[in-house]
C-alpha cells in the first residue's frame, strides 16, 4: 500500500468515527453487500479477518485495510465478480436440482 493510499484510508477512518475492527454485519454495509457476501469474499481470500479465528467463530476485520480496499477499483471490481459467480454457481445447483425431482 502506498503512503499516499494509507493517508487517506486513515482520513478516512476519521472522519467516520469508525472502530479498528469491524464485524462482518459492519464490513457489508460499507461494501453494501449482505453478511453472507462478505463470507463469500472471506473464503475466497478477497477479505481477510484479525487473527486466525475458527470457522465458527466471530470474525472480526481491520476498517483501515478495508477503507484501503474500498479505494481499490480493481479490487472492488474483482470482489463484485466473485459474489456473482458464487450466487450463479449456487442458483444452478439448486435449479438443477429442483429440475431432477
Amino acid at each position: 500500500m502506498s503512503d499516499e493510499v494509507i493517508h487517506s484510508a486513515l482520513t478516512a477512518w476519521a472522519t467516520k468515527d469508525l472502530p479498528a475492527r469491524l464485524l462482518a454485519s459492519q464490513v457489508a454495509k460499507l461494501l453494501n453487500c449482505t453478511a453472507d457476501d462478505v463470507a463469500i469474499l472471506a473464503s475466497a481470500g478477497k477479505l481477510h479477518p484479525l487473527g486466525k479465528p475458527r470457522p465458527n467463530a466471530v470474525k472480526y476485520f481491520s476498517t483501515v485495510e478495508l477503507i484501503a480496499l474500498l479505494a481499490d477499483r480493481e479490487w472492488l471490481d474483482e470482489a463484485t465478480k466473485t459474489i456473482g459467480q458464487f450466487w450463479r454457481r449456487k442458483n444452478a445447483r439448486r435449479n438443477d436440482v429442483a429440475s431432477a425431482q
